[in-house]
């Protein structure tokens, strides 16, 4: 159980599309004026959608449903969230490249590996065992499935009775690979564990 202090060290806000596709371009640190320029190029929004399409896992139409403007306001406040964990985990300059040509993957982790590192990972079997076989095991998956996904409970449940949450939608899976390599980023404990 110790690992799931590591779920501390993820940010605790979801960042705005806008904000994000300014880090990701390298745009954030310019003046108004400098922003204004580059954010009404004409090719701006086009790879702003390019690449949030790319690293959530989602379409086009999806993305221009979220808004006509690069607030992108109807964006889900999970995804703003994906876009927090994929930000500190410093993944979107180093691979913006590869995602204007198509070639990025985004990381995809399901519930049960992302649970068994966070709960399961370093104890001897006999500490598997017990964590596992303990009354409030499933309450406590859910629990860091919707603390770290920032979605309902309910929907969490919907999609399995054990750890493998097999119903859960892709999207999701995104968000957990990119939470993973957000506490990677950001704990030389879990670095020196995972070595």
């Amino acid at each position: 159980m110790k690992n799931y202090e590591l779920l501390k060290n993820l940010p605790k806000e979801g960042l705005e599309p806008r904000q994000f596709l300014r880090h990701c371009f390298g745009i954030a640190s310019l003046s108004p004026p400098e922003l204004l320029e580059e954010e009404t190029d004409s090719q701006y929004r086009k790879k702003s959608i390019t690449v949030l399409c790319a690293v959530l896992g989602v379409q086009r139409p999806t993305v221009r449903k979220w808004g006509s403007d690069l607030n992108f306001d109807g964006i889900p406040n999970y995804c703003k969230f994906a876009l927090a964990y994929i930000h500190a985990a410093e993944i979107v300059p180093k691979e913006l490249k590869s995602i204007l040509q198509g070639e990025y993957s985004a990381p995809k982790v399901d519930a049960q590996t992302f649970l068994e590192k966070i709960l399961l990972y370093g104890l001897t079997e006999q500490q598997v065992l017990q964590t596992v076989s303990h009354a409030n095991f499933r309450t406590t998956c859910v629990k860091i499935l919707t603390q770290v996904l920032h979605i309902g409970t309910k929907s969490v449940q919907d999609w399995g009775q054990d750890m493998s949450f097999r119903k859960m939608p892709t999207i999701h899976k995104h968000t957990l690979g990119y939470a993973l390599a957000a506490i990677s980023k950001s704990s030389k404990a879990w670095n020196k564990q995972a070595a």
